[in-house]
């Protein structure tokens, strides 16, 4: 530090030194020039000479080396002056990011805090949701055994009823006359010929009514498939839950007047076999209904291998359009937006009981998806009740359904 200060003093010094040197040269070479110009002159002129006094340049040295170590003392209390305020101020600046850095943890543990807070309430919530998703899983799960437990109690009393109507009919069917046979016929007809007409106008009816639910159906499930592609199979099962039960209590409304007609026709039946008498005039045009079955009394063999009726008596007109009864009760049920299964088809095997109830449903071939829509289809449909002399034909039918 001394040494720099006095390397930077000693430059002037040494100009200042050269510079009255040569000064001094100067007027010592003037000063012989004119004593040899005006050597012997009478008018000689005076000579005005500088004389150098050492001790003034000395003083003069010494007041520019006071005036050089006052001004570096300044610059160098100016300088420390500097550095002072300098480090005063890194002090501060450092005070004042350490007081952000705390103020930023302070506000990074606060939002913490909050952050925290926020994710207990979110599992609280979440918690509270699932138990109540739960609660209610639950419940539905309840109602839905209790509904399958009366389906399946109401299931078994039918097929019993059924059962228990049979026997009865065999029975009474083997205790009665030969002369009665012509009247059972001629009411079986008249009963095959009323159930006909009664299936065809309820189809007709149900099939319209369906067809509404069915559009509504497909219009609500568009919309589905519009929304949120995770919500489509709980509206689906939803839809699919809510038209079962509707299925159900359409098809225990039909048991319960299927029930109700069926006494109606049993004591139509019995009536007419007491009228029997009062009836002559109609025994020819029973026996052209029957081809001639009562003619003699007794069915003919030649009659019976020359008649229409491919089956027992059941002709082919007959089964192809009980079929279509059925595949237009599975249509209504089947929904194909916007006709995705067009042109496709499967091969479905029904069995179903005397009134028309779905015991089983298999796939025996075709499209996949579409035997699954199909298979899901005919278990919401209400098959319409075949006649009894049908009935032996189409409890075990197997039917090429297509999409409409």
């Amino acid at each position: 530090m001394s040494y720099k200060p006095n390397s930077q003093l000693s430059v002037p010094i040494v100009i200042s030194i050269l510079l009255h040197l040569i000064l001094i040269i100067i007027l010592g070479y003037r000063a012989i020039q004119d004593d040899n110009a005006n050597y012997g002159s009478i008018n000689g002129q005076s000579i005005d000479a500088i004389m150098v006094d050492p001790s003034v340049m000395t003083e003069q040295y010494q007041r520019q080396l006071q005036a050089q170590t006052s001004q570096q003392k300044a610059d160098k209390q100016k300088q420390q002056q500097l550095e002072n305020q300098a480090k005063e101020l890194q002090e501060k600046q450092l005070a004042e990011q350490q007081r952000l850095k705390d103020l930023e943890k302070e506000r990074l543990k606060i939002a913490e805090q909050q952050k925290q807070q926020e994710v207990e309430k979110a599992a609280a919530e979440k918690a509270a949701a699932e138990k109540a998703a739960a609660e209610k899983a639950a419940a539905e799960k309840a109602a839905a055994e209790k509904a399958a437990a009366e389906k399946a109690a109401a299931e078994k009393a039918a097929a019993e009823k059924a059962a228990a109507e049979k026997a009865a009919a065999e029975k009474a069917a083997a205790e009665k006359a030969a002369a009665e046979k012509a009247a059972a016929e001629k009411a079986a007809a008249e009963k095959a010929a009323a159930e006909k007409a009664a299936a065809e106008k309820a189809a007709a009816e149900k099939a319209a009514a369906q067809k509404a639910a069915a559009e509504k159906a497909a219009a609500e499930k568009a919309a589905a498939e519009k929304a949120a592609a995770e919500k489509a199979a709980a509206e689906k099962a939803a839809a699919q839950k809510a038209a079962a039960e509707k299925a159900a209590a359409e098809k225990a409304a039909a048991e319960k007047a299927a029930a109700e007609k069926a006494a109606a026709e049993k004591a139509a039946a019995q009536k007419a076999a007491a009228e029997k008498a009062k009836q002559a005039k109609n025994d020819k045009a029973l026996n052209d209904l029957l081809g001639g079955l009562t003619s003699s009394g007794a069915p003919s063999t030649s009659n019976a291998q020359g008649s229409t009726a491919s089956r027992k008596g059941v002709s082919d007109g007959e089964l192809d359009k009980y079929k279509s009864l059925v595949q237009n009760a599975i249509s209504n049920k089947f929904i194909n937006p916007p006709n995705v299964y067009s042109g496709q088809h499967c091969v479905l095997q029904i069995q179903i009981a005397p009134d028309g109830l779905l015991l089983n449903v298999i796939s025996k071939g075709g499209d996949d998806a579409l035997c699954r829509e199909a298979l899901a289809a005919t278990k919401l449909a209400v098959i319409p009740r075949p006649a009894n002399n049908l009935y032996n034909e189409v409890k075990n039918m197997t039917l090429e359904f297509q999409p409409k």
